[in-house]
């Protein structure tokens, strides 16, 4: 188990490599058999390897005529037509002859002894010279060019040998990949379920809305109340990342929490839970007085971690691993004002599930888990100078437009919105990226600075 071991506040880079260590340790995936056509977007559980030679046999890369290694370099360019040879149906024996060019279609086996294919729009029909780039008849005579050896043909093997790894563990199964799966014969793919990640929201403030199933449960606010957002909006975004999700609302009683949690276990099993609100330093802050009192109800808790990222909004946040009977169940915990919990399940967690979980290989784990390093740019738009705060990475929400700065350049323009409230939830709904400012740093407009989607369909 990896406990934290910050030096001072985190780095939001810091605190989320540190997630996808715990969640490593912890987060045992499991798989499923799905046919191809389910697969798409879905994680590889295991290796796929190649059936097949990729292409299986030689052929013909262009609509052409086929030549020997004499006939593609010698100095009399005069040829014979034989029959040609179309793509799809079995190569028929085919005399080779230095004299002799077939006509090959793209896609087509090459014939033995041939070793080069010329295009048929550089062919010369002898006998009909009004006739440019047509195929010649049986036994007609026709002009070609020299060609070098290879030329047009695409060799078996050339893209996939037959036993190769042709992709891994943890990669994402996109459309190219689900048509080269196709190619080889493949109709079904062991793919990696989603995760089940319990989300926990709420509050005595707090009033439920939707149930799992999109009930409106919706009643009267009383004075003070407000109404769910939290619970609904992270299970939108897990189950865009794939995750099987089960959403209950939790009030300020944390012996009740406890209990909650163990009726969960027992009959969810979940991979994950995620709590939003409850870890600040008020006096009815459940998740964290939760946790304080767990071991005194017999819930070991080998792990617990409430702190700050050095980040604006999302800085508190909290991690702690659940021991029951043995399993070790990660907890990790936003903060409760709803921009707040956007920004860390888009910085945080989201990177992780997106990389394949625990199925996700080194690299593009890694790779994915460095999004706001690899971050693409864009202009900052103002009208008016912005500093981020001393030693806090800001992040603004925000909207990316691309212009045309002169006919056929473009470029990407973001514009903030400057209300850095993290409760205003509306502001974060009509935008689409997280513009990032690096901390104590003034803009004034023109700079290119890093920026993250917040929106799968945006990408």
């Amino acid at each position: 188990m990896h406990k934290p071991q910050f030096d001072g506040t985190p780095s939001t880079e810091e605190y989320r490599a540190y997630l996808a260590l715990l969640l490593r340790d912890t987060f045992i995936g499991r798989a499923e058999n799905l046919p191809l056509a389910r697969a798409t977007d879905r994680i590889l559980a295991q290796d796929v390897l190649a059936r097949l030679d990729v292409p299986s046999f030689d052929n013909s890369q262009m609509d052409g005529y086929a030549l020997t290694a004499e006939g593609a370099s010698r100095e009399n360019r005069i040829f014979t037509v034989g029959r040609e040879i179309p793509a799809g149906r079995p190569l028929q024996r085919s005399r080779a002859s230095d004299d002799l060019t077939y006509p090959i279609m793209t896609g087509a086996p090459i014939p033995k002894g041939y070793v080069a294919v010329v295009p048929v729009e550089h062919s010369e029909r002898i006998e009909y010279p009004d006739l440019p780039e047509s195929f010649g008849r049986p036994s007609e005579k026709i002009r070609l060019p020299k060609a070098p050896k290879g030329q047009f043909i695409r060799r078996r093997g050339e893209d996939v040998v037959a036993g190769q790894i042709m992709a891994r563990s943890g990669e994402r199964v996109t459309p190219a990949l689900l048509g080269t799966l196709a190619a080889q014969g493949y109709t079904r793919v062991t793919v990696a379920c989603g995760p089940r990640v319990l989300v926990c929201t709420g509050g005595d403030e707090i009033r439920p809305t939707l149930t799992e199933d999109g009930d409106d449960t919706a009643t009267e606010l009383a004075y003070g109340q407000i109404y769910d957002a939290n619970g609904p909006m992270l299970t939108s975004m897990l189950v865009e990342d794939g995750a099987v999700v089960r959403r209950i609302s939790i009030g300020d009683d944390p012996e009740l929490l406890i209990e909650h949690l163990r009726e969960e276990y027992e009959t969810f099993a979940p991979d994950i839970i995620i709590t939003s609100g409850g870890i600040s330093h008020g006096k009815y802050e459940v998740v964290r007085n939760a946790i304080a009192m767990a071991p005194s109800l017999g819930l070991p808790i080998p792990l617990s971690w409430f702190g700050h990222v050095s980040q604006q909004p999302g800085g508190p946040q909290g991690v702690n691993v659940l021991d029951f009977n043995g399993h070790r169940l990660p907890m990790i915990s936003f903060p409760g004002n709803p921009v707040s919990t956007l920004i860390s399940y888009v910085l945080m967690l989201r990177p992780y599930l997106r990389a394949g979980g625990p199925y996700g290989t080194p690299h593009e784990v890694a790779s994915r888990m460095a999004t706001l390093e690899n971050a693409p740019r864009g202009v900052l738009v103002i009208d008016k100078p912005l500093t981020a705060p001393a030693n806090k990475r800001q992040f603004l929400r925000g909207n990316l437009a691309m212009v045309e700065t002169e006919p056929g350049t473009y470029q990407v323009e973001l514009y903030p919105d400057v209300l850095p409230g993290s409760h205003l939830l509306h502001h974060a709904a009509t935008a689409d990226v997280l513009i990032e400012l690096a901390p104590g740093t003034t803009y004034t407009g023109g700079e290119a600075v890093r920026y993250h989607r917040i929106r799968l369909t945006d990408n």
